[in-house]
């Protein structure tokens, strides 16, 4: 007997095992293939919330001078009485 001579049921069982195989392997692939559509859509809204999320941090990076922009709001009603009363046009 030599490496090369097999039975025949055995090679009809090879036949058989290779045929599974290849079945199991369109199964793994179409399986694999409906995990990645979503993965995929998430990285997509991830891509935008990471977007959104830079865009509202550049959005708030003047919230430091608004505490500057009330005092100084608020100190106009005063100097404009100021200002008029100087004029002449308040008494």
């Amino acid at each position: 007997m030599t490496l090369v001579a097999i039975a025949t049921g055995d090679a009809i069982l090879a036949w058989i095992g290779l045929a599974l195989g290849v079945v199991v392997l369109g199964a793994v692939i179409v399986l694999f293939i409906r995990v990645l559509r979503p993965a995929r859509e998430i990285d997509a809204y991830a891509t935008d919330i990471l977007g959104a999320g830079v865009g509202i941090a550049t959005n708030l990076d003047g919230v430091d001078e608004l505490a500057t922009t009330r005092t100084l709001g608020g100190a106009v009603p005063g100097l404009a009485v100021g200002y008029l009363r100087k004029l002449g046009l308040v008494p």
